[in-house]
């Protein structure tokens, strides 16, 4: 009896342990993203955590609706410190998606972190990325799309 009341102290000083070093290490991103018309659209946010899965497969995503402003602010939460960049296309028309014309070229804005650019074709994640070591605000400025 006495040994299994050592062992429940025991785990329950492990949990409350990993509960107080996970809420230490965990970090929000508040991402503010302007450029966009008042009240018309979405903004897709794509939040990459790795060169591999760069603009394949978010490790968070979000859609939000273009408000009085024209810009839009989304925090992610509960990220651990490491290496991201963040990529947001203006579905201007509201249908869903990314319109592209000849050569899949976008017909709507489209930003990433740092402001990258690509050429001929979107920069590479090494320019687009960013380390978070604390809790950090960036702002990212969608660029009008050249008709």
């Amino acid at each position: 009896m006495q040994s299994r009341k050592i062992q429940l102290l025991v785990l329950t000083g492990l949990l409350v342990s990993r509960i107080l070093w996970a809420s230490d290490n965990t970090l929000t991103l508040s991402v503010l993203v302007n450029g966009a018309q008042a009240n018309t659209g979405q903004v897709f946010l794509s939040l990459f955590s790795s060169e591999e899965d760069y603009l394949k497969e978010p490790f968070r995503y979000q859609e939000l609706k273009v408000e009085n402003s024209g810009s839009v602010t989304w925090t992610f939460k509960n990220l651990s410190p490491g290496t991201y960049a963040v990529s947001a296309i203006y579905d201007q028309n509201g249908n869903g998606k990314l319109d592209t014309g000849f050569l899949k070229i976008p017909k709507e804005p489209i930003a990433m972190s740092n402001d990258a650019k690509g050429t001929f074709g979107p920069p590479s994640f090494k320019k687009a990325s960013f380390p978070l070591k604390t809790s950090s605000e960036i702002t990212i400025n969608l660029t009008k799309v050249k008709n």
